[in-house]
């Protein structure tokens, strides 16, 4: 069996970050890799299967540790007694987003790989983590204060993803655009304020000045059997977490 040497594992990460920040997924060679780490190909091959899974050995840390970091945000919201969910949620939403741009920022050159490299996997898949921990979240929201988005057919599991979805992707165009974070941190706020705005008209559409009518005809389509189920079991997951 080959031997390892201490330190060459860190000099190939390091040496495979910055390959893939200057030349993306597509452009990076493992031999250029070796070359940079002052090691060879067979130690890359000794540790990853091939240059994906080196890619992912890069990236992934990062990436599960956001999910981890929202998830922790998500939970401690969750336990907030339900009859104060609602009055608290937008500072809490608050405070949860700069977290989160402040963890991108901590880990920025993983987070421009995983975005920018040419690579989609890995960032598809964080794309549809994020998006089924929110939805998850909000449909435990919704069935904590009793909103009847989904009674009334005003929230659909299809509109849920389409949002939740340009959400995440309009966050990550911070680092798409290499903004510094104080920037980014502006940006992602007015972006939050902008869905916030979208999401009161779901959850209480008498507040909306000149929507009634586009929901008058949008609650002619209550929610299927199947939205409803999902609403009770998402908010009994709620209760199992506890």
């Amino acid at each position: 069996m080959a031997r390892r040497e201490e330190g060459v594992t860190e000099r190939l990460i390091e040496s495979a970050r910055a390959e893939f920040l200057e030349k993306g997924y597509d452009g990076a060679s493992l031999r250029s890799i070796a070359d940079r780490a002052g090691s060879s190909k067979g130690a890359i091959y000794i540790r990853y299967a091939d240059k994906a899974d080196l890619y992912a050995a890069v990236v992934k840390p990062a990436a599960d540790g956001l999910i981890e970091c929202l998830a922790s945000t998500f939970g401690e919201f969750g336990r907030i007694p339900a009859d104060e969910q609602e009055i608290r949620m937008h500072s809490f939403a608050d405070d949860g987003i700069a977290k989160m741009v402040d963890y991108i920022y901590d880990h920025f050159k993983d987070f421009k790989i995983l975005v920018c490299s040419g690579e989609e996997s890995l960032y598809s898949s964080l794309m549809d983590r994020l998006v089924e921990l929110d939805t998850e979240t909000t449909y435990r929201y919704i069935e904590a204060v009793g909103n009847d988005a989904v009674e009334t057919g005003r929230l659909t599991p299809e509109i849920m993803h389409m949002i939740n979805t340009a959400y995440f992707t309009g966050i990550f165009e911070i680092v798409r655009h290499g903004m510094d974070r104080e920037a980014a941190k502006h940006y992602v706020y007015r972006l939050c304020r902008f869905y916030r705005a979208g999401w009161s008209t779901i959850f209480h559409p008498d507040r909306d000045e000149g929507g009634g009518r586009l929901w008058a005809s949008a609650s002619d389509a209550p929610a299927s059997p199947e939205a409803k189920e999902l609403v009770k079991r998402e908010g009994g997951r709620r209760e199992m977490r506890r």
